[in-house]
């Protein structure tokens, strides 16, 4: 798993908004924490939602982008 974080923090490096990146894990913790599934293998029931969401967006289960409205 710890390949995982290291492809987080390459995809911190790579986006043009770091912020945004923060938004999307936030938000799929209070996802996971409300009950939703995980996308990605839990072996261990002891992980934490944080750890379960930086995982999944590593994995590229989840996906984030950034919605341009200029109006």
């Amino acid at each position: 798993m710890s390949d995982d974080f290291k492809d987080i923090d390459i995809m911190g490096e790579q986006t043009d908004n770091q912020y945004i990146l923060a938004l999307a894990i936030a938000k799929r913790v209070r996802k996971l924490r409300s009950g939703a599934p995980a996308l990605v293998d839990v072996d261990n029931s002891r992980r934490k939602p944080f750890q379960i969401a930086m995982e999944e967006i590593a994995k590229k289960k989840i996906l984030y982008s950034v919605d341009n409205d200029d109006n």
